[in-house]
Order: C-alpha cells, then sequence, then structure tokens
C-alpha cells in the first residue's frame, strides 16, 4: 500500500504540471472549433455578434459525447476517443489541428482546417478529411461513420433543407444524388454541411434520422422512408446527421478517406468547389541541438508515443505503435500532417511531442483512476497489476526522469 500512495503522489503531480496541455480552442475568422484532447470529440460556435464577439454553438454541445466518429471492423463498433483499443494524439499545425486514433490494426486520422464558404469574406466554417488506413496482415471489413448532433432545426418545420428539397422525415442521400449541400436553421442562424462537393472525396452516403435511433445503432438504422423524426420510443425532437464511408474489405496499408464540410449557413452554398481553404505562415516547431537539454514540455515534434500495458505486465497483446509501415501512395489532403522524417545523426532534433505528452497523460489518468479505486474500495491490485503499474511508472521515469528525480 505504501509503493500505492507513492504512486498516487507521483502521478498527481505529474498531472498538475501538464493540465494545461487540454486546452483546444481553434480560432479564425468568425468560427471557433473546440476540441476536447481527452476524448477527441469537437464542436463548432459561430460568431453571430461581430462586436460583442459572441460565440454560438452550431450544433449540441452541451455533452460532445452525442457527436462523434466510429470505425466498424468486421461487425465491431469503437467509437474514436473512447474506446481503450485505440490511443490519441494531437498532430497538425496550428490551424490545422489532426487528431490520430491508433491501434494494432487499423489508422484513422481526422484532420481540420479553416474555410471560406461562397459568399463569406472570413473563415465560417471548418473542412475536415477522414482517413483510415488498415493496419491488419488479413483483409478486413472496414467502414466509418461521422455522427453530427443537430438541434438548430429542431423547433422548425421542416427541420432540414438541402439545396434542391425539404426534409422533414428520415432520409437518405447517397453520392449519386445532385444535391450540393443541407442547412438546418434556428431563426437567427443555421447549420450548413456538405453533400457532394467537387474535389473532394464524397462519403458513400448520408443519413437523417432520429439522434437517439442512430447512436444506438451498430452501424446504420433500418431505414423506412418517411419515418418521423420523433419515432417512439426514441427520443422527441431529436434528429441528427451521419455521413458514412460504407463497410468494404481492406488489405494491409490500404488507405480510403472521406470529406466533410460544416460552415455557417451560406445561402450560395460551398461554392461548386471553389471555397477557399485559409492558409497561414506559421513559425517552425521548436528544436534543440542533441547536446542540450531542454524541458519536454515545450517541444512540439511530432514522433509516435510508445504504448504501455497499464494493469498487466504481462499482456501480450500490446503492440508498439511506432512501426513505420511501408510506403504506400497516399491520397492525404494538404491539411493532413505528414511525418517528420527522424533527424540524421549530429543535426538538431526535437524530444518530445505533445501529442506523446498527452497520450502519456492519459495513461496516467487511467492509473491514478485504478489507483483510487484501490484505495476508497480498500482492495489490493494482484501481483500481476502491481508489476504492471511499477512497469508504467519506471517508463515514464525513464521518459521524463527531471521531474520524477525526486521520488
Amino acid at each position: 500500500m505504501k509503493k500505492l500512495c507513492m504512486a498516487f503522489i507521483v502521478m498527481t503531480l505529474f498531472i498538475k504540471v501538464f493540465s494545461n496541455v487540454y486546452a483546444a480552442d481553434y480560432i479564425d475568422g468568425r468560427i471557433k472549433l473546440a476540441i476536447d484532447e481527452k476524448t477527441g470529440r469537437f464542436s463548432l460556435f459561430y460568431m453571430t455578434d461581430v462586436g460583442r464577439k459572441i460565440y454560438e454553438p452550431l450544433f449540441w454541445e452541451k455533452d460532445k459525447r452525442t457527436s462523434f466518429l466510429s470505425a466498424y471492423i468486421n461487425g465491431k463498433e469503437y467509437k474514436m476517443g473512447s474506446n481503450s483499443e485505440f490511443k490519441m494524439v494531437i498532430r497538425g499545425e496550428k490551424n490545422k489541428p489532426a487528431l490520430v486514433f491508433e491501434s494494432r490494426f487499423l489508422s484513422v486520422t481526422e484532420s481540420f482546417s479553416f474555410i471560406r464558404t461562397a459568399s463569406s469574406g472570413v473563415s465560417n466554417g471548418v473542412r475536415i478529411d477522414i482517413m483510415v488506413e488498415s493496419w491488419s496482415p488479413d483483409t478486413t471489413n472496414i467502414g466509418l461513420r461521422l455522427l453530427v448532433d443537430t438541434f438548430l432545426g429542431e423547433k422548425n418545420k421542416p427541420p432540414f433543407r438541402t439545396d434542391l428539397r425539404t426534409i422533414s422525415s428520415e432520409t437518405i442521400i447517397d453520392k449519386t444524388s445532385p444535391e450540393e449541400y443541407w442547412v438546418t436553421r434556428n431563426n437567427d442562424y443555421g447549420l450548413m454541411g456538405s453533400i457532394f462537393v467537387e474535389g473532394t472525396e464524397t462519403p458513400d452516403f448520408l443519413q437523417f434520422a432520429n439522434w437517439k435511433r442512430m447512436n444506438a445503432a451498430r452501424y446504420k438504422v433500418n431505414y423506412v422512408s418517411g419515418r418521423s423524426f420523433n419515432y417512439t420510443p426514441f427520443s422527441v425532437k431529436d434528429s441528427a446527421v451521419c455521413y458514412f464511408l460504407d463497410i468494404k474489405p481492406m488489405k494491409r496499408w490500404e488507405q480510403r478517406m472521406m470529406t466533410v464540410l460544416l460552415a455557417a449557413e451560406d445561402d450560395y452554398g460551398f461554392g461548386g468547389g471553389k471555397f477557399e481553404v485559409n492558409e497561414k505562415e506559421y513559425p517552425q516547431s521548436i528544436v534543440v541541438d542533441e547536446k542540450e537539454y531542454v524541458s519536454p514540455i515545450f517541444v512540439e515534434e511530432v514522433v509516435p508515443p510508445p504504448q504501455i500495458s497499464i494493469m498487466n505486465a504481462s499482456n501480450s497483446s500490446i503492440v508498439p505503435m511506432n512501426v513505420t509501415p511501408p510506403a504506400v501512395e497516399s491520397k492525404t489532403p494538404a491539411a493532413a500532417a505528414t511525418p517528420t522524417p527522424t533527424p540524421e545523426r549530429g543535426k538538431p532534433r526535437a524530444l518530445f511531442s505533445a501529442g506523446a505528452v498527452r497520450v502519456d497523460i492519459m495513461t496516467l489518468r487511467e492509473l491514478v483512476n485504478k489507483v483510487d479505486e484501490y484505495i476508497y474500495t480498500g482492495t489490493t491490485p494482484t501481483e500481476e497489476e502491481l508489476k504492471g503499474m511499477e512497469l508504467t511508472i519506471a517508463r515514464l521515469k525513464a521518459r521524463y526522469g527531471s521531474i520524477f528525480r525526486s521520488f
């Protein structure tokens, strides 16, 4: 128990030192992208009052868990950011963040960049490029869906419209449709989402349905044309939109992608493929000489962090995720981060990435929660669990020696 208490103190101090890394608001023009760096969920806000700088949510944001990205692998759902099988790191540039979710068998990258729609003079939306890459040695059936929990049009009839029609009941729109965008709005402003945009990887289909039904479904809900959004026994006036990259077999290292645009309503849409991606110049990442010590907190190189087994030191299913796959032809968009090449000997290099630190903090938080459970329930960890915790702390001591030196 003495070892447990010491571990608890060390981890609590470590988390306190790095508690500021979870701030994640990205602002450009009249749009704010808020990313929860603990769960990987995001929200969008639009500046409705420029003078007072008042931002209003474009979709439901009181509970960020209601909008999410899911991967479907051989019939099983994995919600990104809330599944222990996938580790998350934050990559990209200051105005182009990317959430990277990695497991032993799959990589999913969700890249964001700011855009201007057809008649807007400043940024008023985001482009989301979602790429999946199979790492499994076997051919695997893989699909993706991005569920957006809308709410602006739930008090209006109809709650949705596209550039060609209104939508007042459950609807599926596939990639053969001539429609370009959909809109949901309240009395003051609206949210607009892409259906088809020239020059992008269009999703296979979209589904408009009751949020609770889609949230509970393993993939897409059983579609019945004309079914009400208020279909009982599910929630009333609770609509949502879901983008799908359909389930298909993927070979090892094969990549697939879909692009989703979300923005404040524009009567002229996204501009028929001529929407603007705002580009900005930012300083390069900080680097230091190999012989010079600096605190790992402030270094920004992007490197895949080591994966650590927390509670089971002998778990043979844990596979290091820092192995670079063979080069393949990539369709990764400009908005997605590209891996940083290994520095040559003798050249300056960065020590740790902010993303690696965040993953280590997530590992520590899991361990702290487990220690809390032991302390308050009066239970004792097994010898195997204790060895696993000691291994975790030992690896972190080796990684952040200066912080743990006094323990």
